[in-house]
């Protein structure tokens, strides 16, 4: 997939506990062999507790407040860890 893909993280980013999500995502792309930028997105609630209604900037791009958020080339976004997970599983790139 031409483009770049861009991963929005919380602060914790790719550091964080095992389950965390910011990490998951990060290392479902990194084992699927995407490449990507990431950005951290809000540095001041780590672990996700009392967002509602503190990122207006990540609702009214995504339609939500959680992270991690995927931006795909084509300007669409995949929501939550969970999410990214199977896109970057089905979405590999070819191995060349």
């Amino acid at each position: 997939m031409p483009g770049t893909l861009k991963l929005y993280t919380c602060s914790l980013d790719e550091g964080g506990p095992k389950l965390h999500p910011c990490r998951k995502a990060h290392e479902a792309l990194d084992e699927a062999g995407h490449s990507y930028t990431a950005e951290v997105f809000d540095k001041n609630r780590p672990m996700g507790l009392f967002t509602k209604g503190k990122r207006p900037q990540l609702e009214e791009m995504t339609g939500q407040e959680k992270l991690p958020v995927l931006e795909l080339p084509d300007g669409e976004f995949v929501t939550g860890s969970g999410d990214i997970v199977d896109w970057a599983k089905s979405n590999a790139p070819a191995s060349g």
